[in-house]
C-alpha cells in the first residue's frame, strides 16, 4: 500500500537551538517563583494559598506599608505590631453562591496569607495606624532617626613600622 503524502525530509529536521534548554529552565524557575512570591498553589481543600503584593517607603518622615487586598472583608484582616515586626494576616472566602461548576480556569486565589515585615531599631510601634479602603491596607508610622553615615581613616601597615603615614579616607 503506497502513501499519499510525499516525503519531506525537511520536515523531518528540528532545527537545534542552544538556548531552548535555558528557556525551560527560566519558565520552571517562574513558575516556581510565582508559586513561592505570589502565585497559587492548593491546598487540601482546594484552596489557594497566595502572597498579597506590598509595597513599602518612607515619606514625610513615616514608614508606609501598602497591601493590595482585593476581595477581602475588614472582619477577615488583622495587623499586629510588635517592637521587631509588623504582621498582615488575613483570609479572602469564597463565596457561598458559587455552585459545582466545570471550571476551564481559575485564577482567583482564595485562602489565608500572612505577611511579616522586620521594622527599623527605635520604630515608634505605639503611633502606628492603618487605613483600609478600596482594596488597599495602608500602615504608617512615624520612622526612626537614621544613624548618619562619617568616613573612617584606613591606615596601613607602613604607619606602624615609623614611616610617614599615608591615609586614605573610606
Amino acid at each position: 500500500m503506497k502513501s499519499l503524502m510525499k516525503f519531506d525530509p525537511f520536515r523531518m529536521i528540528n532545527r537545534w537551538d542552544p538556548f531552548e534548554d535555558l528557556r525551560r529552565m527560566q519558565r520552571e524557575m517562574d513558575r516556581v517563583f510565582d508559586r513561592f512570591l505570589g502565585g497559587e498553589t492548593m491546598n487540601v481543600e482546594g484552596h489557594g494559598f497566595w502572597v498579597p503584593s506590598v509595597e513599602s517607603y518612607t515619606k514625610d518622615g513615616s514608614l508606609v506599608y501598602r497591601c493590595e487586598l482585593p476581595g477581602i472583608d475588614l472582619k477577615d484582616l488583622e495587623v499586629s505590631v510588635t517592637d521587631r515586626e509588623v504582621v498582615i494576616k488575613g483570609e479572602r472566602k469564597e463565596s457561598k453562591e458559587t455552585k459545582k461548576e466545570n471550571y476551564l480556569s481559575r485564577e482567583i486565589a482564595y485562602g489565608t496569607f500572612e505577611r511579616h515585615f522586620a521594622l527599623p531599631e527605635a520604630a515608634r510601634t505605639e503611633d502606628v495606624k492603618a487605613k483600609f479602603s478600596n482594596g488597599i491596607l495602608e500602615i504608617i508610622m512615624p520612622a526612626p532617626a537614621t544613624a548618619k553615615a562619617r568616613k573612617v581613616e584606613i591606615e596601613t601597615a607602613k604607619q606602624h613600622e615609623g614611616e610617614t603615614p599615608v591615609k586614605k579616607a573610606a
